[in-house]
């Protein structure tokens, strides 16, 4: 057997400045009781079960297991006492990846080869397949009173993931409202966001109604954290691990873009379907910084990047507001206030 050994955000905090360092120190013990059990976990000498290896120890943000770990502190009990629950969190959300990456022909995660590029598409399919049931048997790893509840909660979520990117894919032939690509991103990001704090806090507390509350909050915070993602996709640096406008080039109908659409005049609107022709780009031989380059040139045109930043604090701050509605301890709640924050102020 193998063990997995994770880069983790841990790893990412060095190479920060001294102000993110500060801002990450109380996630820390978080980030180290899972990347404890992820190293601990033993994988068979097989094929199938490399790219968990590998894509588990790109490392990552963590954010959705962590805030697992904050929602047991939340209901009363140890944050490792739901360390089962945060990495069956994990396992889903990089099966997820792996599968998306296909469906997006994605090259790099985390600066690095997608699964399907190093190995091949079966390989990736497969093994996220195994991934996504090493999940379920985490979660209920550790059987207690709230078990199929939970399992409730997390299959809800599972199905959503994947409405939201089946919604995703429709939107390469078709032109997606606002409230459209909301919905996408509430189902696709958002949810397991919810969802992970929501289990975390059930593995401790029977309470269904503050669970929920805890839920809808959790799904503000996706959407304004999922909304910023689009924002530094193509406003942000490579350090990041993405290639800069990569969702430009790959055509993606962000909220960058339907927001300039609802404002372009008809001329800007012929430009933007222009550079948005699926085959226009391969035909024209035009470079990818001047595709991308011409789109942000009309983004900034109609103030799309500022106007998509506002809509995330409103979700941002919505998450707060029905977050604060509850009674909560005080330490857990700070830092889960402190980690909601950091999805929207991130310049990474």
């Amino acid at each position: 057997m193998t063990y997995i050994c994770c880069s983790m955000e841990i790893q990412v905090i060095k190479h920060t400045n001294s102000q993110k360092t500060l801002q990450m120190e109380p996630l820390l013990p978080y980030l180290e009781i899972i990347d404890t059990e992820i190293k601990n976990t033993p994988f068979p000498d097989k094929t199938l079960y490399e790219p968990m290896e590998y894509i588990l120890g790109l490392g990552g943000k963590r954010i959705r297991p962590v805030f697992t770990l904050l929602g047991a502190e939340l209901s009363g009990i140890p944050a490792k006492d739901a360390v089962n629950q945060a990495v069956a969190v994990e396992l889903f959300h990089n099966f997820s990846l792996m599968h998306d990456d296909i469906m997006d022909r994605s090259d790099i995660r985390r600066g690095s080869p997608t699964v399907h590029k190093k190995w091949d598409e079966p390989t990736a399919i497969l093994s996220g397949d195994a991934m996504m049931v090493m999940a379920y048997q985490y979660l209920i790893k550790n059987s207690f009173d709230a078990t199929t509840n939970i399992i409730k909660v997390f299959s809800k979520m599972a199905i959503e993931v994947c409405e939201g990117q089946m919604d995703d894919m429709s939107f390469e032939n078709q032109i997606p409202s606002k409230d459209q690509y909301i919905e996408m991103i509430r189902q696709k990001t958002a949810v397991l966001i919810g969802a992970s704090l929501q289990i975390g806090f059930l593995v401790g507390k029977d309470d269904p109604e503050a669970a929920d509350r805890l839920y809808r909050a959790g799904v503000n915070w996706g959407l304004a954290f999922q909304i910023k993602d689009d924002y530094l996709d193509l406003y942000g640096d490579e350090k990041i691990g993405k290639k800069i406008g990569g969702d430009i080039l790959s055509n993606k109908k962000t909220l960058l873009y339907i927001i300039t659409r609802e404002k372009a005049s008809a001329e800007d609107l012929k430009t933007l379907d222009y550079w948005y022709n699926t085959n226009t780009f391969t035909q024209t031989q035009v470079s990818e910084s001047e595709k991308i380059n011409a789109v942000r040139g009309l983004f900034d045109k109609y103030n799309a990047a500022e106007e998509s930043l506002t809509l995330a604090k409103f979700y941002f701050k919505k998450g707060n507001n029905l977050f604060n509605e509850l009674v909560l301890p005080r330490e857990p709640r700070k830092t889960i206030l402190k980690l909601a924050e950091m999805l929207v102020e991130r310049d990474l």
